[in-house]
């Protein structure tokens, strides 16, 4: 079904103005509903601001949410339409990060709660502790809010509860001089990729401006779709109605759902383990050296149409290069000359030599049966196959690194990425011969999730959205190809940069995952 929606990017107020702020909010909710929408989404905290901390006694600013809903209540009811509302609210003696699905007729369908709580909030708010969707005429509906985009784990437990649409009242936050050039990873690189990798819409709102003359809005409200594009984004500085159509197609979610149950196997168990007992917490708490754990990386992007013999002898010739250079590990991409026949032992003898005479360690794709793999040639002679006996997260040792591949399609299906963090890596090497236009925001949107390097080797061809490249932990283009060209790049990877896994002060990208509520992870 399509359906029309509005996102009100808002300007933001603080506490201290929530009374004169909400009445400018609700103006611009009737503003909206003049195109007739049949969803209406507000940013996070639309009351009464999201800095609580301007107050003496933060609970006391939340002493008109109710009030706020009931008006909230009143123009969906006016307007017929469903609106989703961001305020923080009070339960008890706890205060909630919280958004609200209003039907047509006034009355609410449900309630998300903020489980992924960001830098200050938790020092007034609590964590949710369910993801629900909602069964509406438009589609299922899910709601997240705001850094919950930033856990792979959230949006897919949605997506595997039946949602077709993730609903996100958002205050994305930045820095910059200049408002209309501000920048945020969500808009840029994770938001798109959470629709592509479950196959659903995404329609998030943000404000504009700044609050508590400390916390700076990068607007940028976008409706992103199942393919991993943006249909439409507001600007970074500016309050406005960004309004697009949705057309919810059951195929979208049929795709997403059919990838990933070509790698499901019983090993995703790992992603509802607590935190304390999986092999990543004992790997943060290992001494290192900084200076002594540093190692140069080379990703090597070659042509695809390329003959077996054209590989062996310029592959060689790259990788004596990239040694030279000083290079410890070496990456080739998945090519079709090495994986539509068994080319290992001829691929075997060509590289090993290299890697013996230069001491760099180099990883290539081979075959096992019929099934790619990963073959790393060791300086000391050795080979090791990954993956030989089927699919499985690997993380191996190369000279101090922590590293783990993917392979293919592999790249496209969130929890294979998340095994490896789990299990501790600092580098996931990405090995692929894709060309859908979506490798670099799925590459920079895995180094992100799970704060480690990521590599992505691709072939070069004709298609100008070919490309290769390494981002770091936080999200740093460190390097990257020209598209379409036979090119070699390198870059410096850091343990001790992977292992820092806090993003901000009081947020922790593992830590702070909530395993017992990502229950529908381990099954299809």
């Amino acid at each position: 079904m399509a359906f029309s929606t509005a996102l009100i990017q808002h300007e933001a107020y603080d506490t201290r103005s929530s009374g004169d702020g909400l009445a400018r909010v609700l103006n611009l909710i009737d503003q909206a509903a003049e195109a007739r929408p049949h969803l209406v989404v507000l940013p996070e905290c639309s009351y009464p601001g999201y800095y609580l901390g301007l107050e003496e006694n933060p609970s006391g600013a939340l002493s008109g949410w109710e009030d706020a809903l009931r008006q909230f209540r009143e123009k969906a009811r006016l307007h017929k339409t469903y609106l989703v509302a961001g305020l923080a609210e009070l339960d008890g003696d706890k205060a909630y990060n919280s958004a609200y699905l209003i039907g047509p007729d006034g009355e609410v369908i449900g309630r998300a709660r903020k489980t992924f709580l960001w830098h200050f909030d938790s020092k007034w708010f609590a964590a949710g502790d369910e993801y629900r969707v909602f069964d509406t005429p438009l589609g299922r509906i899910g709601i997240l809010i705001c850094a919950d985009g930033r856990l792979p784990e959230i949006a897919r437990v949605l997506a595997l509860k039946g949602a077709e649409i993730i609903v996100d009242p958002t205050n994305w936050v930045t820095t910059g001089k200049d408002l209309e050039s501000l920048r945020n990873a969500q808009p840029d690189w994770i938001i798109p990729t959470r629709a592509l990798e479950n196959g659903v819409w995404f329609l998030c709102a943000n404000k504009v401006g700044w609050e508590a003359e400390s916390v700076v809005y990068c607007g940028q409200s976008l409706v992103a779709s199942p393919d991993g594009a943006v249909q439409v984004k507001g600007s970074s500085g500016s309050p406005e109605i960004i309004t697009a159509t949705v057309d919810v197609d059951p195929r979208d979610k049929q795709r997403a759902a059919a990838l990933r149950r070509e790698w499901f196997r019983e090993e995703y168990s790992l992603l509802l383990t607590p935190n304390d007992r999986v092999p990543l917490a004992s790997v943060l708490e290992a001494p290192l050296a900084p200076a002594r754990s540093l190692r140069y990386l080379a990703v090597v992007q070659m042509d695809r149409d390329i003959s077996l013999q054209e590989f062996l002898s310029s592959g060689a010739s790259m990788a004596r290069r990239m040694a030279e250079q000083g290079a410890d590990l070496i990456v080739f991409p998945e090519l079709p000359v090495t994986v539509m026949r068994d080319f290992a032992k001829p691929i075997t003898e060509a590289l090993l030599p290299v890697s013996i005479a230069t001491g760099a360690t180099i990883a290539v794709t081979t075959k096992a049966g019929l099934r790619p793999v990963t073959t790393i040639l060791d300086p000391k002679g050795k080979v090791t196959t990954l993956g030989a006996d089927g699919p499985a997260a690997q993380v191996v040792d190369i000279g101090g690194i922590k590293t783990g591949f993917l392979l293919g399609n592999q790249g496209f299906v969130p929890e294979e990425a998340r095994l490896l963090f789990l299990k501790g890596a600092d580098l996931i090497v990405w090995q692929t011969d894709s060309a859908t236009g979506r490798e670099k925001q799925v590459a920079f949107t895995r180094a992100l999730e799970n704060r480690v390097f990521v590599a992505l080797a691709n072939c070069a061809s004709k298609s100008p959205v070919r490309t290769s490249l390494v981002v770091s932990p936080g999200g740093r283009l460190l390097s990257e190809t020209f598209p379409s060209s036979r090119q070699a790049i390198m870059a410096q990877v850091s343990p001790p940069e992977s292992r820092v896994k806090e993003i901000v002060r009081g947020t922790d990208a593992f830590r702070d995952r909530m395993p017992s509520l990502y229950g529908p992870l381990g099954s299809l």
